[in-house]
């Protein structure tokens, strides 16, 4: 990186549906202040990744066919204690969304956000 210019935001994707996944990684690369540095589709690759990947943000499902996506943002705050976890959810039942920021979840979006609010939400969680 030239000198004179601030390392980008490392991002970890953590998402299970492929489509979206790719889509959600296609965003955030085009962003030169951002860098996805890791992408999982499941919670036990999500901790391999987070065991050995260093990121300011990971942004990641709550539902996972595998594991529980709120026992996974305990877990992933202790592996990266100053990251952020903004929650991206098709479901915004207001029980789901309370369990997910009492877990440790920094904000939570809805899946259908516009792509300039995603890509503000993990900008503004990752400057500080």
């Amino acid at each position: 990186m030239p000198e004179g210019l601030a390392r980008p935001v490392r991002v970890m994707l953590v998402e299970d549906h492929a489509a979206f996944h790719r889509a959600l990684a296609t965003l955030v690369d085009r962003e030169p202040d951002l860098a996805v540095v890791a992408q999982a589709g499941a919670p036990d690759e999500a901790r391999r990744h987070a065991a050995s990947v260093g990121f300011d943000v990971a942004v990641m499902d709550l539902g996972f066919p595998d594991g529980d996506g709120e026992a996974l943002i305990g877990e992933l705050r202790r592996a990266a204690s100053g990251a952020a976890l903004p929650i991206l959810s098709n479901s915004l039942d207001p029980t789901n969304l309370k369990r997910a920021t009492e877990a440790g979840a920094d904000e939570v979006l809805p899946k259908f956000a516009a792509p300039g609010e995603i890509i503000g939400t993990i900008r503004r969680l990752g400057s500080g």
